[in-house]
This record gives structure tokens, sequence and C-alpha cells, in this order.
């Protein structure tokens, strides 16, 4: 594993790479030409997900004071021109909540699947939430509206209004009592496409079994997104370079997924669009977030304990030190277990304080090519060993307590509710 060599692609992918751009479509095309460089074929296949333009936001506070705030509409949100009564309703709990209805209302958190069903029944005018921390200086931060995803807020015929203030402007109006505000957010609704770069090669010897290697290629907005997810893209590039070099026993899948930071959907697009390879794949490796040069490595396996065994005493036996366990992880292994496929992240996990994901401090500036190399090695120790097995070593099955947790990430049982 060549560490410079994967550090050399993270710079040729350190670009802001949004779900449905121009700069995901670039990142694209970059992977698949490194692949061909390789003599293997690439192919982008396209999905269509669905997105959001918020024209205009504004956002004043009307009473005890006057002040106009900068303010980010959620992309998806609904659209409003109203002055409303404004109440701080903490992190939303139920109490917090039992009288909003058509006020405005401030909220610890940023509004995602967890709350939504909740803020829906207490129907808020207008939901106003932070982003950063009250330390963030404006000219080196970004105001970075969230999204109300289809995959939880079109489970309910209403759209929350909902707005982004960076934290410190939050915390005014919390401080000085805020009680009244004039909003207005103009939005609508559009539909973008993404792409997945796949690239096949096929096994000698066992060319029924498929090992699936996933890493996402796409960032969040502001962000060039080089420890999530330039570094993993780099690190499968690296890894299915020696498969091309040593034609495996097992075949190979290589896809680097676009628009996981919009909830999977290059993944999940892929393993209903290819149902018949899925149903042959034996495992899904996944790599998301790495190369931080201060940091350490993890593997969560969302799969049978027989696996999360299984590597962790490989790791021991190789000499690698990785924090290992079994649970779900936020990322495209989710739409393989979710399909019956035992999956394992591989990964290092960024030391606080000198780490960044999901917003503009996530550069080039704290990779290392040595740190790539670390778990590039990890990833490719346990792929090369996987391969040549005379059989898996653990069943094709997911534990009970694992679907449970997969069904409640995707949001199956508040959509049953519906």
């Amino acid at each position: 594993m060549d560490g410079e060599r994967m550090f050399s692609l993270v710079k040729k992918l350190d670009f802001v790479r949004l779900s449905g751009t121009q700069g995901e479509k670039r990142a694209s095309e970059i992977i698949r030409a490194e692949c061909e460089r390789l003599g293997v074929n690439a192919d982008i296949e396209t999905f269509a997900t669905l997105d959001g333009v918020v024209s205009e936001t504004k956002l004043e506070v009307t009473a005890p004071y006057i002040k106009s705030y900068s303010a980010a509409g959620y992309l998806r949100s609904a659209s409003i021109d109203a002055e409303l009564p404004l109440v701080y309703a903490e992190d939303g709990l139920e109490g917090n909540l039992c009288d909003v209805r058509g006020k405005a209302i401030i909220l610890n958190n940023p509004v995602n699947k967890k709350n939504y069903a909740a803020l829906i029944k207490a129907a808020p005018a207008c939901v106003l939430t932070g982003d950063g921390d009250c330390f963030d200086r404006e000219d080196e931060s970004d105001l970075a509206p969230g999204m109300l995803r289809p995959s939880f807020a079109d489970a309910f015929e209403e759209r929350l209004c909902t707005v982004t203030l960076r934290k410190r402007d939050l915390f005014e109006l919390i401080s000085r009592g805020a009680s009244s505000v004039r909003v207005k957010v103009v939005s609508r609704d559009t539909e973008n496409t993404s792409r997945n770069v796949t690239a096949f090669i096929p096994g000698g010897e066992l060319p029924q079994e498929i090992i699936c290697f996933t890493a996402h290629m796409d960032s969040v907005r502001f962000s060039h997104g080089c420890y999530d997810n330039a570094s993993g893209s780099a690190i499968m590039l690296e890894i299915m370079r020696h498969f091309a070099l040593n034609p495996p026993r097992r075949s190979m899948r290589f896809i680097w997924t676009g628009s996981e930071e919009r909830g999977l959907l290059g993944s999940r697009y892929y393993v209903e669009a290819h149902a018949d390879e899925v149903a042959r794949t034996c495992l899904n490796i996944n790599l998301d977030l790495a190369g931080c040069a201060a940091g350490h490595e993890f593997a969560i396996v969302t799969g049978p304990k027989e696996l999360t065994a299984y590597f962790d005493e490989m790791m021991k036996r190789e000499g690698f030190a990785v924090e290992t366990k079994t649970d779900i992880y936020s990322s495209d292994c989710v739409s393989y277990a979710d399909k019956g496929v035992p999956a394992i992240s591989i990964g290092r996990a960024g030391a606080r304080g000198m780490s960044y994901i999901h917003d503009r401090r996530d550069t080039i500036d704290f990779v290392s090519a040595a740190a790539l190399k670390k778990t590039a090695s990890i990833a490719y120790t346990f792929a090369r060993q996987i391969d040549a097995a005379s059989e898996m070593p653990f069943e094709r099955k997911i534990p009970e307590d694992i679907v449970k947790k997969i069904d409640e990430y995707l949001l199956r049982k508040e959509t049953n509710k519906k």
C-alpha cells in the first residue's frame, strides 16, 4: 500500500463534491480515469435525487429588540413570510413542545429523522436551529443549511419551515430573550442527477462469490471532504490496484458512491438496481473516514459476531491496533446489511481538535500519507485473507439485534405509523 500514491488522489479530489453537482460529476470522471489507467473498465451510473433550492431567507427579531441575522433555509423547507411569537424549545422534548402550534421555536439540535415526527405533531410555524459553535468567526465559518431529507420528511403531508443560524446568533436570541421574529423563506423542491462509479474484477476460482468494496466520493456543502471521504476513495483505488495486478480468487466489485451524505442514496440505489449481484455478494468492505494524521483505527461490523471475532483475531495476529465492535455505522454498509450482506466499515477516527468533518475545515492539511497507508494496510490485509479463504469464515446473515437497529436507522418503524 503506497501512502504517497493515495495522497496524490486525495489531492486530485480536493474540492467540494456536493451531491448532484458538477463537483460530484468531476470527481466521478477523475475516479473513472484512474481505474482505466490501471486497466480496469469503470462505468458511471446515474440516478435521480430529490433536492431543493432556497432563493431567499430573511430573519429579523422584532421584540423585545430589533435586529436582523444571517440565516439559511433548510433545503426542501416549507416557505413562509410571517411575524411569529418565538419560544425557546430547548431539546424539543414533549414538555418543550406542548404549546408551540403556529409559533416559531428555537431548538438546540438540528431538525432530523429523530425529531421530525414530534415536530410535525407539535406544529410550530417555523423552527430555528444553529450551525457551528459560539466561537466561530463569521469570516472563518459557513452558514450551512440543513435538509429535510425525503427519507423522513416525505412520510408526512406537511413540511416544516426550518431555518439555520450561526450558533453564536442563535445563542444571542436565547440570551437576549427574543420573543418575536419575522421570518421569510422562499423554497422549492428540485431534482438532481447523482452518480456512482463502478468497477469489477472477476474471480479466477470462485467467480460466483463477490466481495464488494464501497467508499463514498461526495462531500457536504462548503467542505472539500479530504477526510470524509476522499481518503476512503483513494484507499479503495489502491486496493483495487493490488487485485488488478494479482487476480483474486473471488470476484471483486468496487463502488465509489454518490450522495452518501444525503442519506446513502448511491448505495441504496445500487443494491436495488443490481439485486442479482447483491444476492451473490458475501461481504461488503466499506471505507469511510481515513487519512487523518492524528487519530486511531476502528472497524465496525454490521453483521454476525463471528465476523467481528474473526477480524479482531486477525488484527491482533497481524500486529494492527484496531478498535473493533459490532454495530451499525452511518454509511453505505447499512445498504448492504439491509439486504442480508455482512458488512464491515474500516476507517480512522480523528483525534478531537485535530480532525474535522462536515465543514470547511475538512481539508488536506489534516490528512497524511502515513495515516492513509495505515488504514489501507488493515483493509488490504483483511480483504486478501478473506479472498484466500477456502470458504467464508462466517455465515451470510445479519443478527436480529442489528436488523432492528437498521430498521430504526432507515425509519421503517416511523413510516409504518404514517
